[in-house]
């Protein structure tokens, strides 16, 4: 018996756990130079019985940036349902008569993100919907508006959040989540770079032209190959703008994207300009103000269903849908399209997974530094929406190697290697944060959730992206 005992030890000493060398890889990841001074959460779960099979810090409290993405339109899709479409509407005061309207005509904003959009498949340009309205209201004999194209946008609270960093207010990827919004709420500055670097960068124009708009153009000229590192500086509602960083030397013109200053009134706008090219006149200049409630509806158009948004939203990591969608959780469970409310949804539903308080929402797309997640948490709501109805339309959502439809860094991590048709992740990064989260179809055939967050990393990003690649293609071999 007791030599049976020693046996069976030293059997154990020497075929340790099947996790044990995964462990030692992220122990040996952990202590590398890129990750010196980090804080770094990581989990990995079955995604079919939600049990653990590795754990690293999973308790800490870490800021996620982008993969705050996820739980918030695991939400959407829970409470606004696949189905779900959202329209824009063109209203009048009154009723046509005799070839003229005799009040305002109001483009009433309902939260769609299409119109316009460079992202959504199959969405309209702005410029079709808004021609087609007006040769629809020519068809109909009217020449003339008496009023002025008004914009609605009193659907939603359209304000960004306070914990947004002051460098991202004016630039597109922070855009004035709009219940107007249009050409997804941004439009380009194009700039002639200097002959050397330090030199200034000459505006030339925007597209579409933004007339009004004052620049401040502090804008200098970088390295060849230095990319995009101009950014806007601007209020919304405002129509001027401190344009900063450099733009790299070489193309004949660079373009940098910039949050259009008030959406809605940038619609109202457009709309005039499609009536005159129309041959309709309107006496008033565009404005906003809200829809009377007995105004008479003339044309509208509608979003693609929910998980097309989704999909674009996830692929693209588009912070602007992810807010917009945000506005209608809080409408649709509170009443009231304001983030406060749109928080709340989403952490009620993290509560009804048994999650509550491995997340804190403070915006519904992960710029703000205030959010903060637990991998371990997140790693088991993934296995958790597993079964929900709508989970093919969420996993679809997400990038995977080499993804056509994705862009950056996540598009390239794991190209080349047995990840392309395993993995399926969602990433994030701000600066010193990088986050990945999403499923992973193990060599043999096992399909693992997984979470991992590291703050306040000292290497390059690239150095993270060749770190999990490699861990999970441990993890895809040994599960």
């Amino acid at each position: 018996m007791k030599k049976t005992m020693v046996f069976l030890l030293v059997l154990s000493a020497a075929c340790p756990l099947r996790g044990a060398s995964f462990k030692s890889a992220v122990e040996k990841a952990a202590a590398g130079a890129s990750m010196d001074g980090a804080s770094w959460g990581f989990a990995v779960v079955d995604a079919a019985s939600g049990k653990e099979i590795f754990a690293r810090d999973a308790e800490l409290s870490l800021v996620p940036a982008s993969t705050m993405k996820l739980p918030v339109t695991a939400a959407a899709l829970e409470y606004l349902g696949p189905e779900r479409r959202f329209a824009t509407r063109l209203m009048s005061s009154a009723a046509p008569s005799g070839g003229a309207l005799k009040g305002d005509l109001y483009i009433v904003g309902g939260g769609d993100p299409s119109p316009g959009s460079e992202l959504i498949r199959e969405a309209p340009a702005l410029r079709t919907i808004y021609d087609g309205w007006a040769g629809a209201l020519k068809a109909a004999g009217v020449v003339s508006v008496e009023g002025s194209v008004m914009a609605d946008d009193t659907l939603f609270e359209s304000f960004q959040p306070g914990s947004w960093a002051w460098e991202d207010i004016g630039n597109y990827y922070a855009a004035r989540p709009s219940a107007l919004t249009v050409n997804d709420n941004l439009y380009r500055i194009y700039f002639r770079p200097g002959a050397a670097p330090g030199e200034r960068a000459e505006v030339l124009r925007t597209e579409p032209p933004m007339p009004g708009v004052v620049f401040e153009n502090l804008m200098l000229t970088g390295t060849e190959g230095s990319g995009d590192n101009g950014y806007v500086f601007a209020f919304p509602g405002q129509d001027s703008a401190v344009l900063r960083g450099t733009i790299p030397r070489g193309p004949v013109d660079f373009a940098i994207k910039a949050a259009l200053p008030d959406p809605a009134l940038y619609a109202a706008r457009a709309l005039t300009e499609s009536l005159a090219a129309a041959g309709v006149k309107v006496a008033g200049r565009p404005g906003r103000g809200k829809v009377p409630p007995s105004a008479y509806e003339l044309a509208s158009s509608t979003s693609a269903p929910l998980p097309e948004i989704v999909r674009a939203l996830n692929k693209r990591s588009f912070n602007l849908y992810a807010e917009l969608l945000l506005r209608h959780m809080g409408l649709q469970k509170y009443g009231k399209g304001a983030p406060e409310e749109g928080r709340k949804a989403v952490s009620d539903f993290l509560a009804a997974q048994g999650l509550g308080d491995g997340f804190y929402v403070a915006d519904g797309c992960g710029l703000s530094r205030v959010n903060l997640v637990k991998a371990g948490a997140f790693a088991r709501l993934l296995a958790a929406v597993r079964e929900k109805p709508w989970f093919p339309a969420f996993f679809d959502s997400l990038p995977y190697p080499g993804d056509p439809d994705a862009f950056g860094h996540i598009k390239r991590m794991g190209e080349g290697t047995p990840l392309e048709g395993a993995l399926r992740v969602k990433s994030g990064s701000l600066r010193n944060v990088r986050g990945y989260a999403g499923y992973l179809k193990t060599k043999k055939g096992r399909t693992l959730a997984f979470c991992s967050v590291v703050n306040n990393y000292a290497g390059p990003g690239a150095a993270l992206d060749d770190l999990h690649r490699d861990l999970l293609l441990e993890l895809y071999g040994k599960y």
